[in-house]
């Protein structure tokens, strides 16, 4: 069974709000063989929740068709472990080219 997109809302429904960035602060720039890894911390604003606070990891790849990109996010309190991986993708990009280079 194929899962479809949902086209529009059900009767009655209410459309949430979609949070606005009020500030971004990069922390972590590193482009590793052509692969940009961003860390950055976002304060969203939305009437509904206020403000709050996230650290998100934004990684972009070149390959064949083009451009491929994967988000991750975090919570306030996880810069630890937004660090931790971020390090950990870094590290996973310099082995796959030290790989490519010998193979």
């Amino acid at each position: 069974m194929k899962n479809a997109m949902i086209a529009k809302l059900s009767a009655g429904q209410p459309r949430k709000e979609k949070p606005a960035v009020l500030s971004q602060l990069t922390l972590l720039d590193i482009i590793a063989n052509g692969t940009a890894i961003r860390l950055f911390k976002e304060t969203l604003v939305s009437f509904d929740n206020g403000s709050r606070a996230r650290y998100v990891m934004s990684v972009r790849r070149q390959n064949r068709r083009g451009w491929m990109a994967k988000q991750i996010i975090w919570p306030e309190g996880e810069l630890e472990q937004a660090l931790l991986e971020a390090n950990k993708v870094a590290q996973q990009e310099i082995q796959r080219a030290s790989l490519l280079a010998t193979a």
